[in-house]
């Protein structure tokens, strides 16, 4: 059996199970009620997928409790969820006693388990696990993170309703404020950036300054992060450049990317996918790329393979691309395209260029003030090389017209 630990993000293939499963929450607290909520972009919509003892399975049977007591057993059927169920919480609650008290609470799921009592305090709300729809499959998250409130609170959290009780003759102090589900993950984020990457919490903070500032605090984007890897890049790689700008982008993401990671994608003359970038796993990121330089540049490809990426994902969420290069690219006329196309999307393109040498950015300023989109889908600006762009600067940058392209999209309906 392998254990797991907070914070962790895997594909549910990796623990021997395939789209119907079990999985058991094994819990000694008395009183303890384990629900398992369905989640449309992290809100219940249909409260038909709050799945606990009062409602045992969702309308389909896709999410059923089949078992109770010490040990609660749900089965879980993916294939049979409707596509627009993006995520399943497994969750444990008390009235009275926070959940921590419990001699002990676990999450098994195929071949893994999870030990959840060591991560909580006081909470008597606990998010366990949670499972995600992520590029066509499905992962699982290790959660452990809650707050105080019951049953109650929890359903408030992910934005249901619960019916009021009848007034009572004396009076009764208010009820808490619903917790914002987006708010709670990027603070889950936060602490685990200051336990696993401390140097990364002065960046979040940044970010989120430059986010506030274009009345983006509480936008929502994947985080795609594109990287020149043409021989002129060399210097770049080596003095440690790109890495840094890698942890910049992962810093924007733990603000607007629900699951705090980045997709990284690689470009020269071809184009190559090179998995997600997190909180986990940014120590050395860039060096265990193990990067070869091409002989050349292709925007093309690789915004064909972000578009696509972002299409098999339903375009759950609106698209951050952050495109580094320091030079422009072969077959201009299929680029422009491309750009045509796009935007009609959502998907919004940062073009960085990177100034080193005599450089001609004349293509990229062109998509930049491209005539004829639907919406202005890219903005484009350039640092000097060896790049030494304040935090605070750089930020400003990157988030540069995402407000006004966010007003905009919405505005043509690209945008829900």
């Amino acid at each position: 059996m392998t254990a797991l630990t907070a914070g962790q993000r895997l594909p549910l293939a990796t623990l021997g199970v395939g789209s119907s499963f079990n999985v058991q929450v094994h819990c000694t607290l008395s009183g303890t009620d384990i629900t398992a909520f369905g989640l449309k972009d992290g809100k219940l919509s249909d409260d038909r997928y709050m799945v606990f003892f009062n409602q045992p399975k969702s309308p389909e049977g896709a999410l059923a409790l089949t078992g109770q007591g010490v040990d609660t057993a749900f089965s879980v059927n993916l294939a049979s969820l409707p596509a627009d169920i993006t995520e399943v919480y497994f969750t444990a609650t008390h009235d009275t006693t926070p959940v921590g008290q419990a001699g002990a609470l676990s999450v098994t799921l195929g071949s893994a388990t999870f030990d959840v009592k060591p991560h909580l305090k006081a909470e008597k709300a606990v998010m366990l696990v949670r499972l995600y729809r992520h590029q066509g499959d499905w992962r699982l998250a290790t959660v452990a993170q809650g707050f105080d409130g019951g049953l109650d609170a929890l359903v408030r959290h992910f934005g249901g309703e619960v019916a009021e009780a009848p007034a009572a003759p004396v009076a009764t102090p208010p009820a808490a404020a619903p917790v914002n589900l987006k708010k709670e993950r990027q603070r889950v984020l936060l602490e685990k950036a200051e336990r696993e990457q401390p140097q990364l919490v002065s960046l979040i903070k940044a970010a989120s300054v430059s986010l506030e500032k274009r009345g983006l605090g509480e936008a929502q984007y994947r985080v795609n992060l594109v990287l020149d890897i043409s021989g002129s890049m060399y210097d770049e790689y080596r003095s440690g450049s790109v890495q840094a700008l890698a942890e910049r982008a992962l810093a924007l993401a733990a603000r607007l990317d629900d699951d705090g990671e980045v997709e990284v994608y690689l470009f020269g003359l071809a184009a190559h996918r090179k998995g997600a970038l997190s909180l986990g796993n940014v120590g050395g990121f860039v060096a265990r790329m193990n990067i070869k330089l091409e002989g050349g540049t292709n925007y093309g490809p690789v915004m064909t393979m972000v578009r696509e990426d972002a299409r098999k994902e339903g375009h759950r969420l609106p698209t951050l691309v952050l495109f580094i290069t320091d030079g422009g690219t072969s077959n201009r006329p299929a680029v422009v395209k491309q750009m045509m196309e796009a935007a009609h999307e959502p998907i919004f393109w940062k073009f960085m260029g990177i100034e080193a040498g005599r450089v001609d950015f004349d293509f990229l300023e062109k998509l930049d003030d491209l005539k004829g989109r639907r919406v202005d889908n890219a903005d484009f600006f350039r640092v000097p090389a060896p790049i030494r762009i304040p935090d605070g600067e750089l930020f400003e940058l990157l988030v540069n017209e995402l407000d006004s392209w966010q007003r905009d999209a919405k505005a043509q309906g690209i945008l829900r």
